[in-house]
């Protein structure tokens, strides 16, 4: 019998601070968030909902391509992110090629939920 590596999905850390992730319904989808730093990630299906078009696609064929391991590991599969660069050189954005998710800083990811603030969570 093989034994998973991979946490449960109840379990993830935030890869920043190693605070505990939450899966929240954000405005768009499902949105894991940190409570310590309030950063999170959001699925590639949640960031095409959120983006343009040509911005989402530029940045997922450049992570598969050109891009740079990150030394923040994805939380799910805990393989490294990659760190892609899309236009001018911001923003940088870190993806999970395997897992398909995005990880966002917190004035990304209140765009994400809709707010028009950082996310502040109690």
């Amino acid at each position: 019998m093989r034994v998973s590596a991979r946490p449960r999905l109840e379990e993830l850390a935030c890869p920043l601070c190693r605070g505990s992730l939450e899966r929240a319904k954000g405005k768009h989808g499902l949105v894991w968030l940190c409570r310590d730093c309030h950063a999170g990630a959001v699925t590639l299906p949640v960031l095409r909902r959120v983006a343009p078009r040509a911005f989402v696609n530029d940045a997922w064929q450049t992570a598969l391509r050109r891009s740079r391991r990150s030394s923040l590991v994805c939380p799910a599969c805990a393989e490294p992110f990659v760190e892609v660069t899309v236009g001018r050189g911001d923003p940088r954005i870190k993806a999970c090629v395997r897992c398909f998710w995005v990880w966002l800083n917190p004035q990304a990811l209140s765009t994400v939920l809709g707010a028009r603030r950082p996310l502040a969570l109690r």
